[in-house]
């Protein structure tokens, strides 16, 4: 999918106390990231992550996924549907934060991962490129996912 699709698709952006062009830089990264969770795209997810990411979960259950880890599924993270209803965007020096609500519709191995999740990306400004450090998601309904079934 083409970035200015992407871009157009994401709601209204809240840049708090930031250089209003290094967070546009920063939101294009995140949008690039969008489209390789999408598309599945190791190869464009990988130019994205900090070579120390990690996806960390709290809720329902606490997680640790390393980059590595996270690269592999990516495979079999199909999203069928994605939607940021709310988004704020900070950066301070080389360490940005892209915070956000979303709903989606979609599986990870087989499994139904659809609802609204409060996401946190945190940025880290490496070798003159913004990389995502960690990723931070939470259900809103964790009860939700924990009476799922894996899909037949």
């Amino acid at each position: 999918m083409p970035d200015e699709q992407l871009e157009a698709e994401l709601s209204p952006v809240t840049v708090v106390e930031s250089d209003a062009s290094t967070a546009d830089e920063l939101l294009r990264r995140a949008t690039q990231w969008d489209a390789a969770v999408r598309d599945r795209d190791e190869s464009a997810a990988a130019e994205l992550l900090a070579p120390d990411f990690a996806l960390e979960l709290v809720q329902p259950v606490r997680n640790v996924m390393t980059r590595q880890v996270w690269l592999e599924v990516l495979a079999d993270y199909v999203v069928s549907e994605w939607e940021v209803e709310e988004q704020i965007v900070e950066v301070e020096g080389d360490v940005g934060a892209v915070l956000r609500r979303v709903r989606m519709e979609a599986s990870v191995m087989g499994e139904d991962r659809g609802g609204v999740f409060v996401m946190s990306d945190l940025w880290r400004w490496i070798d003159g490129e913004w990389r995502v450090w960690r990723r931070h998601s939470t259900p809103l309904m964790p009860d939700r996912l924990l009476d799922r079934k894996p899909s037949d």
